[in-house]
């Protein structure tokens, strides 16, 4: 049987509970019944769960260790804005490499030679400049969001995280605003090569998130605790650079037969689906810190009663 903590460690200290009731609203852990009123050594009228239980579970000491950010909830709004930049990219990228493979699996481009493909009508020029906005807008957000405080301080990360994701924003929307028009020219190469385009600027915002994301995922313990469930930036940055060999061997393709052509195009898109997939997980990592701070945890000493003082000599 579980033993029931009368001692619970918060951020101004160890708290004795005996003597001690809940005197805020407090969702019990197991059932979500408010448990405002309680004894903080009794247990839950709903489903009987010790309401220490509950107590551990909604508090985090280390949050109230940490410098505070002057604004946790724009912060949150803006590591989310950038999670969805992260997200839309790839999967961008990847829809366009999609069509590079119905075009070649219809013989199109089989010869030896490729032949330029007609602009694809199902993704129009206006789509890719519109999504070249969405990504200056939610980029200007989370910039926005992470703008310096005095003395030239940024809220979370560095100088050079904000910066780099400020450079990485840039490049992407330049890359995806120039694919239409490449898309409609006379080389052949530059259409099969713009896949490419959009990748440093995404590599260079993978960078500058991740001084971000390490530094405010401090303020989430869903985010500190998780293990597998945590996206890391490092294999995304390798998986981004396997894709760009995969293309560079495919416009190497172009002269050299349909076997290399096969292989590159495997090995990219399967890079990009796991480039893609990584990033919307980002959104989801992304989504437990902007939940934790727009509900930053409470102090336990402030959950509870006065303790009673204890009986002297």
């Amino acid at each position: 049987m579980t033993r029931i903590p009368t001692m619970l460690m918060g951020a101004d200290g160890p708290e004795h509970l005996p003597g001690r009731r809940v005197v805020r609203s407090l969702a019990c852990l197991q059932c979500g019944y408010d448990l405002n009123g309680a004894e903080a050594m009794g247990r839950c009228s709903e489903c009987g769960m010790p309401v220490p239980f509950s107590l551990a579970g909604s508090i985090d000491p280390l949050v109230h260790s940490l410098s505070p950010i002057p604004n946790p909830r724009a912060v949150g709004r803006g590591l989310l804005a950038a999670a969805c930049v992260l997200a839309m990219l790839p999967t961008a990228i990847l829809m366009w490499g999609c069509w590079f493979v119905w075009y070649l699996s219809e013989g199109s481009g089989s010869g030896r030679r490729f032949s330029l493909p007609p602009v694809p009508v199902w993704l129009p020029d206006r789509l890719w400049w519109y999504l070249a906005l969405v990504i200056l807008a939610l980029g200007g957000v989370a910039l926005w969001c992470f703008k310096p405080q005095a003395r030239g301080r940024v809220p979370v990360g560095t100088v050079r995280s904000v910066l780099l994701l400020a450079i990485g924003v840039l490049l992407s929307a330049l890359a995806v605003a120039v694919i239409p028009v490449v898309s409609s020219g006379s080389k052949p190469w530059l259409l099969v090569a713009s896949p490419l385009f959009p990748l440093p600027g995404l590599a260079i915002m993978l960078v500058g998130f991740r001084g971000v994301l390490l530094d405010v995922g401090k303020r989430s313990s869903t985010f500190r605790r998780a293990k597998v469930r945590r996206q890391r930036i490092p294999p995304l940055l390798a998986a981004i650079g396997l894709v760009a060999v995969a293309w560079v061997s495919l416009l190497l393709s172009l002269q050299m037969g349909e076997s290399l052509r096969a292989i590159s195009l495997a090995v990219g898109l399967l890079a990009l689906i796991f480039v893609t997939i990584g990033c919307w997980y980002l959104l989801l990592n992304a989504w437990w810190i902007y939940a934790a701070l727009q509900t930053p945890p409470e102090r336990l000493r402030d959950l509870l009663t006065e303790a009673e003082p204890l009986p002297s000599d």
